[in-house]
């Protein structure tokens, strides 16, 4: 079973947040009781904490981060991180004193502490909407222990693009917002105009920062100029003008860059080169 409690950025909230991931320890108050006592052994717990809205894509829903389910479109933007953990004792009562602001006699312990992620997209963009659910009520109830229903696996947290995702579909259409978004910036005419032209003057050639091809290498003449931008620094998002630099910007090829948006997160195009490589060694064996 995996439960979700999302933390606020909240000065409070923070510095408890810290104390319980150093003491591996988690409560909530009397109140909240009836949340927290179903967390059993061997059960793993997601501490999401603070997302925020992206300035690019204008001004926020109203009353965000606290929206209705019917809207849990609407619960997108960027989360500071994941923590994943697994709870090592039970739920039980304790009076002794771990928070300096208040009591949260009824906990739960934990160990195994890893990081999913730091400044993660966020939303059913990117996520299992089940658990995307779960982060949004927990959100609006002042962080209650939230059961993520139908989810048993961490692997089964975030989703994988479908065959039918095309980009330019993604582009038309009012699904995938912050693929969107990203995608338009990648697209700038005059700025893959630049980019393209300052690879050429510096290498004389155009060729994918992933898997090296170069398509007119392959193609001649026909091949000459195709090749796409991948924007390195998505989360730029966050700002509604920030200006895109040549050095923002990859070289790859169509596929490669179908490659970087299928996993989500995103993958970086340095973990996609290794897995290309990797994989490259694995099928060439010495």
């Amino acid at each position: 079973m995996i439960w979700v409690i999302y933390v606020s950025d909240k000065p409070h909230s923070k510095k408890n947040f810290v104390i319980g991931l150093e003491q591996k320890v988690w409560g909530v108050k009397e109140s909240k009781k009836e949340t927290i006592e179903k967390v059993s052994e061997g059960d793993l717990v997601a501490f999401v904490y603070a997302i925020s809205w992206l300035k690019a894509e204008g001004p926020p829903p109203k009353g965000f981060s606290r929206v209705s389910k019917d809207d849990l479109e609407n619960f997108r933007g960027v989360v500071q991180s994941i923590t994943l953990a697994k709870v090592s004792k039970s739920y039980y009562s304790s009076e002794e004193k771990v928070w300096p602001d208040d009591d949260y006699p009824h906990r739960f312990s934990f160990d195994n502490v890893s990081t999913f992620g730091k400044n993660i997209f966020f939303g059913t963009e990117f996520f299992n909407a089940d658990f995307v659910e779960a982060v949004r009520y927990s959100a609006c109830t002042q962080g209650s222990v939230t059961q993520a229903s139908s989810i048993h696996i961490v692997t089964d947290i975030t989703v994988v693009s479908g065959e039918d995702d095309d980009e330019d579909t993604v582009i038309g259409s009012e699904g995938r917002p912050i693929l969107r978004l990203h995608l338009s910036r990648e697209r700038a005419p005059a700025l893959v105009k630049k980019k393209k032209q300052s690879v050429l003057d510096k290498t004389g050639k155009l060729e994918c920062e992933i898997c090296s091809v170069d398509f007119r290498e392959i193609y001649g003449e026909l091949g000459r100029g195709f090749a796409e931008c991948h924007h390195k620094n998505p989360l730029s998002l966050r700002e509604d003008n920030q200006e895109t630099k040549l050095e923002d910007l990859a070289i790859v090829c169509a596929n490669c860059h179908r490659m970087l948006h299928r996993r989500r997160p995103w993958l970086t195009v340095d973990v996609l080169k290794n897995i290309y490589e990797n994989q490259r060694t694995d099928s060439n064996p010495k």
